[in-house]
């Protein structure tokens, strides 16, 4: 078996040697350069199996280095960093994809050694929030009225955020915050195991309380300007407390309405249109943003979404993720777009999970993305941690 070799091109020696470091005690064999010219010279003798790139460097191009090592048909996993922190790492990720470049990932000041740990040995990581009611854990976790309230009191309930990103700048817009059950035997649960069960009890509403109150609090420590999105279920939005609810959480967070979004799928409003328009406009005279979830999911009519006072459409995953591979999906989206456009709707995508999504849904107009491409969901901590890294490229 071929032994793994890292090729470091980095005019910081402090930063070369945190990666050399770390590859060595992985059982790498490391090279490192400073010199660009040098650098092509050694990958055509050496062929190694992993490339670090500080892309970033006096008097080299990084997208020039790159389009050279895409005509030499490297095949290295490519990690790209920068030691004075620069937008141009995104912009150099998607010109390296574009070049059919292995690009394992962007390293971020300051270097944590988890991530670059994860970038060298090409491992993706855990998603410990995915695991179904399909699960055998799962299925061994009876779901009713009183074990909800149990994990209610016991505060086993928990929102995790997943960052919404303007693609054609790469900056953080806001979150999404999603409820997670932190089981304390069967670890995390997603919301398709319990939710379905609190609308049917009558706890949806204590559920999207501890939402409310812990994403408004959150985001409101984050950033005055971040956004906050959140999901109403349809049970929800037949409450006339909701709006209530949501401008004593806002007043007592000083989180302004302007900087929430409440997310209904398009079924949520069909049954009783009325009613939903109502109490939809009563949230929007307020300053509430809404949102269109899983657009092109349901059977609604246009002319009933036109008379309802969205202020967003949220493309359904299930079109994002496949419209690389179908023309089909890819019509559908650009129709949605398109649509969203004649009724003066913001656009966003959610199910971003590689460059060539992020690249298309900018090239069709989309303006917002979300998705593992970006980063998973997260908890407080990780969130807080991600959105530091990420910032420090702007």
């Amino acid at each position: 078996m071929r032994t793994s070799t890292l090729l470091i091109l980095d005019d910081h020696a402090q930063d070369a040697d945190i990666i050399a470091r770390e590859a060595r005690n992985l059982g790498f064999e490391v090279r490192v350069l400073a010199d660009a010219s040098l650098f092509i010279d050694a990958f055509l003798a050496w062929k190694p199996t992993h490339l670090a790139i500080d892309i970033v460097m006096p008097s080299i191009n990084g997208i020039e280095i790159l389009k050279t090592l895409a005509q030499l048909d490297c095949q290295s996993s490519i990690i790209l960093s920068s030691g004075i922190g620069s937008d141009t790492l995104p912009a150099a990720q998607l010109a390296a994809i574009e070049h059919n470049l292995n690009i394992r990932g962007i390293l971020y000041q300051p270097f944590h050694q988890h991530i670059l740990r994860n970038l060298l040995t090409d491992q993706v990581s855990v998603d410990l929030h995915a695991h179904t009611s399909s699960d055998a854990s799962a299925q061994s976790l009876i779901v009713d009225a009183s074990t909800i309230d149990d994990a209610i009191r016991n505060h086993q309930f928990s929102v995790f955020y997943q960052p919404q990103i303007e693609l054609f700048t790469g900056k953080v817009i806001g979150f999404e915050g999603l409820l997670r059950w932190k089981h304390p035997t069967l670890g995390i649960k997603l919301p398709e195991l319990f939710i379905p069960v609190a609308e049917k009890t009558g706890q949806i509403d204590q559920l999207t309380q501890i939402v409310i109150e812990s994403g408004f609090n959150f985001i409101r420590s984050l950033s005055k300007t971040l956004s906050f999105s959140l999901n109403i279920s349809a049970k929800s939005i037949k409450n006339h407390l909701l709006t209530s609810t949501l401008i004593n959480a806002s007043q007592a967070s000083e989180l302004a309405p302007e900087r929430v979004i409440l997310e209904l799928t398009e079924t949520a409003t069909m049954h009783d249109p009325e009613e939903a328009q109502h109490i939809l406009s009563q949230l929007r005279a307020e300053g509430f943003k809404l949102s269109i979830d899983d657009f092109g999911t349901g059977y609604s009519s246009m002319a009933q979404l036109a008379k309802l006072p969205f202020t967003e459409l949220k493309i359904d995953k299930s079109f994002v993720t496949t419209m690389e591979t179908s023309s089909k999906s890819r019509k559908v989206v650009a129709s949605t777009l398109k649509l969203a456009e004649s009724l003066g709707l913001e656009t966003i995508a959610e199910g971003v999970e590689n460059t060539l999504a992020a690249i298309g849904l900018r090239e069709l107009g989309c303006r917002y993305g979300q998705g593992y491409y970006f980063a998973r969901p997260m908890d407080q901590a990780a969130a807080k941690t991600w959105l530091t890294q990420w910032n420090n490229q702007f």
